[in-house]
């Protein structure tokens, strides 16, 4: 088991056999940190040049050893690298290597160091690119969960909101500036597509209505936090939300958030959409709320697109409404928010 330990580097020792690219990154990364470097190599790469490292022979680099806090074997053969672990183990200096499985019993990782932050993330060698980007979506987060918190009547809260998705974290953000918006509760599922065509429709609401707008999605098995636990943030951030709900019928989800919608004292506007509106005369229609079996002329509609039910009636055409444009407007043009 390894655990994770911030080190103060300035003015230790740090050993590095190599000076290719992967070595020239650990030193300036080293060097940065206020470490002595001690290098060693048959040829240095061209960037060395402006890195302020103390180049030696090999049994130089072997004395230094002596004095070091790590070594680092970052040459392009393996077996000298094996090497100079070994030799580093001997006077017992943790150890990193460009190759796996050489004995390094140390990893650097990629980080972010603000006054009041540390962040910092290792792949384990498989994707050292996304390293950098994992650094930046939390550094993000955290500074919207900040922004969020300092805002917080009651603290009890901070718990609910670290389970916010990146959509809602950004909706709260703006909804504290403004201090009202609008948020559009619907049925969802796990496509890709699916969210597309609820940010799209949130995109025209927001620009209709000059507010921030973000959506919902009821489904149990895609909620990052319950409903409730939104609207007790909400309440406890103290600003206006009207929240638009677009369901086929009055079902189980309308029911549910009428009930908490009425406890916390938020307004709800509810639009229904016709689905027998998208079907011919001599069609069949085919909702998730009402399966009937697959006929020659049945045309499944949902509210936004389905892989499920796109699988489970393959031979039937298929339409997600808020595709269709003229659905997306009368939407848009029917929400009467909050003033």
């Amino acid at each position: 088991m390894r655990i994770c330990i911030d080190i103060e580097w300035k003015d230790h020792v740090v050993c590095i056999l190599g000076a290719g690219k992967v070595a020239l990154r650990k030193a300036r990364q080293f060097s940065e940190a206020g470490a002595q470097i001690y290098i060693s190599s048959l040829e240095y790469d061209v960037e060395f040049e402006g890195l302020s490292v103390t180049r030696c022979s090999y049994s130089q680099l072997i004395q230094a050893l002596d004095q070091a806090a790590l070594a680092i074997a970052a040459t392009n053969d393996r077996l000298a690298n094996e090497r100079f672990v070994q030799e580093a183990k001997k006077h017992h200096v943790l150890v990193m290597a460009a190759q796996k499985e050489v004995g390094q019993d140390c990893f650097s990782m990629v980080e972010v160091r603000k006054q009041d932050l540390v962040l910092a993330c290792h792949t384990q060698g498989a994707y050292p690119l996304a390293n950098r980007a994992i650094l930046n979506d939390w550094q993000d987060r955290l500074q919207d969960l900040k922004i969020i918190r300092e805002h917080l009547q009651d603290h009890r809260h901070c718990e609910k909101i670290l389970n916010l998705n990146p959509e809602h974290l950004s909706f709260l953000c703006s909804l504290l500036k403004t201090q009202k918006g609008i948020v559009v509760l619907m049925h969802g599922n796990a496509s890709q597509r699916a969210k597309r065509q609820a940010e799209n429709l949130c995109r025209e609401i927001q620009e209709k209505h000059q507010c921030p707008t973000t959506f919902f999605f009821m489904a149990a098995k895609l909620q990052e936090i319950s409903l409730e636990d939104l609207c007790l943030i909400l309440k406890d951030l103290k600003v206006k939300v009207h929240f638009v709900a677009l369901f086929w019928t009055q079902g189980h989800y309308m029911h549910q958030i009428q009930t908490t919608l009425e406890r916390v004292h938020f307004p709800l506007q509810r639009i229904p959409i016709d689905a027998g509106a998208f079907v011919g005369p001599d069609e069949t229609l085919i909702q998730h709320t009402h399966p009937v079996p697959e006929g020659d002329q049945s045309v499944v509609v949902s509210m936004l697109d389905s892989p499920f039910l796109r699988k489970q009636y393959p031979n039937s055409r298929f339409i997600a409404c808020l595709e269709q444009e003229e659905i997306i407007e009368r939407i848009v043009h029917e929400i009467h928010p909050i003033s």
